[in-house]
Parts: C-alpha cells; sequence; structure tokens
C-alpha cells in the first residue's frame, strides 16, 4: 500500500494551513493509543513520524492488525464502520500524528489557501486506500488454511513487480496478528514452506521461490 511520501507531506505546508484550518500536531509513546473508534470523529490523522497499527479486538479479546501506519500514511474512523468490533490506532514507536478537521477542508477557504485542492485529493486518496486495504485482507482472510493466507499476503505485497520478493513491513508477531492466526503455527508453516523450497527467508525478507503454488 503506497502512502503520502514525505515530500508531499512537507508540500502541504499544514503547518500554514492551521491558520485557517483546525490542525493539531500530537506526540504518542510506544504502546500508546492514539485513537479509539467509537463515535464519529470528523477528523483525519496523518502520521509525520514513527509507526502506528489500526487494530481490531474482537470480544474474546483478540487482536488483529488491520493495516500499519508509517510516516505519510493517512487514516480515519472509516474503518470502524466495517466491523462491531473495538478498533483502535496503536502507536508501535514515538510517532507524531498531524489531526486534522477535514470539515473545515471542504468549505471555501476564506483566506485563498492555495493547499486546500491539496489536502482534498489527499481525502479522496483516504478513502480509496482504505477501500483497498480491506478489500486485501477480506481477500487474504476468505482462505482458512495459514499456508494459503501466506500465499495470498506475499502475491498482493508483491503486486506487479518485476521482483518476487517482499520484506514485511512487521516482525513475525505482528504478522501472525494481520494474518489472524497463532505466533507458533506461522513459524511452523513458514518453516515448511522453506522445507519445501516454495519461499527463502531472509531476515524480514521473503522470496516466493514457487511462483506455480498459488
Amino acid at each position: 500500500m503506497q502512502n503520502f511520501s514525505q515530500k508531499k507531506i512537507d508540500d502541504l505546508h499544514i503547518e500554514v494551513m492551521s491558520n485557517c484550518v483546525n490542525v493539531k500536531k500530537k506526540s504518542f509513546q510506544t504502546g500508546e493509543y492514539i485513537l479509539s473508534f467509537g463515535l464519529r470523529q470528523k477528523m483525519i490523522g496523518l502520521v509525520e513520524s514513527g509507526k502506528a497499527d489500526i487494530v481490531r479486538v474482537d470480544v474474546d479479546g483478540n487482536e488483529s492488525v488491520i493495516k500499519t501506519l508509517t510516516p505519510g500514511s493517512i487514516f480515519n474512523d472509516a474503518f470502524s464502520c466495517y466491523t462491531t468490533n473495538s478498533v483502535f490506532v496503536i502507536s508501535r514507536t514515538i510517532t507524531e500524528i498531524y489531526f486534522i478537521d477535514y470539515p473545515q477542508i471542504l468549505t471555501n477557504c476564506l483566506m485563498g489557501c492555495k493547499y486546500h485542492s491539496m489536502m482534498v485529493q489527499m481525502i479522496v486518496h483516504l478513502f480509496t486506500e482504505n477501500s483497498i486495504s480491506l478489500n486485501e485482507k477480506i481477500e487474504i482472510l476468505s482462505y482458512s488454511k495459514i499456508r494459503e493466507r501466506i500465499l495470498a499476503f506475499l502475491h498482493i505485497g508483491i503486486g506487479n513487480n518485476e521482483t518476487n520478493c517482499y520484506k514485511l513491513p512487521f516482525s513475525i508477531s505482528e504478522f501472525a496478528e494481520f494474518l489472524c492466526v497463532d505466533r507458533s503455527a506461522l513459524m511452523r508453516e513458514l518453516k515448511k514452506m522453506e522445507e519445501e523450497n516454495i519461499i527463502k527467508r531472509e531476515n524480514k525478507t521473503i522470496i516466493l521461490l514457487d511462483v506455480l503454488h498459488y
């Protein structure tokens, strides 16, 4: 999933836009809850630095990562519309977030700020990105076996790239959470796939050797 680049964040001149739009910058410590999706919140979060996860917690307290947020990622409460479970954004490192009041962005700027049109494009990008992420997640979790979920994840991650390599954007524990499987079971399956020459692992990079196995 592509994020806004750091250059695009700088190009938005968010600090300048704070003169005409409600913008707040907040810093969060590792493990701190950034946002809880309960009531509808008319805001957008833009990750300036650090790393966070959008996490779903079911009625039994089981967590699964819906999406990992890195610098340039944008998010709002759209994810909470698709589930009756609790959804949170949790900081995984020291993370800085811009919170932007988007109803103000959609109104005419009294100060004639030239960056508003760029922000509207960002909102469109947000909903498109969220929709794609949810569809990918649904596709991966539609498979019942761990191996099938791993392969589906890899094929989506590799996409149209000419290479057959994919670098995991998170740890094995977070990978297990994303796939909604037990960490030990995931490790066993990855080992079996290596033994069968389906994949090869180099630290966080997974190389898909047998492309016909999916």
